[in-house]
């Protein structure tokens, strides 16, 4: 199992270091052995996803496409100023906000969704077990 951080911005991922092994720890408690690449990007190159993709023409904070490949479960896109610009709004460094959105990338990967009250619940439930996880 691996997950294969990329940058179009940097050589190296940010936190690259603490996050490889919760990702792996997510991928591995929801049964999914394939690997994910996540992307930092800019916000227009995240717009212009999300403009292609779904239809809204605004940045978010995170993206995942999954692929229907044997070996690779998909990609996360993170729109690097986007994470920098709500991280107080969720009283968060970037650090943790960073995380937050990973994780929450990471379980739409894994099947998880939040378009109904139960899907939000089991999400939410979800992204705060990970979060805490993070920690041990």
């Amino acid at each position: 199992m691996s997950c294969k951080f990329l940058s179009s911005f940097s050589a190296d991922f940010p936190y690259q270091k603490k996050f490889l092994p919760l990702a792996k720890k997510i991928l591995k408690a929801e049964s999914k052995d394939k690997s994910v690449n996540v992307i930092l990007c800019s916000d227009e190159e995240q717009r212009v996803l999300n403009r292609d993709f779904r239809k809204l023409d605004k940045v978010t904070d995170v993206l995942s496409f999954e692929w229907h490949e044997p070996n690779f479960l998909g990609e996360i896109y993170i729109a690097r100023d986007q994470v920098k610009r709500q991280a107080p709004q969720y009283d968060n460094t970037y650090f943790c906000e960073l995380k937050r959105v990973l994780i929450h990338g990471l379980l739409h990967l894994c099947g998880y969704d939040h378009h109904t009250k139960q899907e939000r619940k089991i999400m939410r439930e979800k992204e705060n077990y990970y979060y805490l996880l993070a920690y041990e």
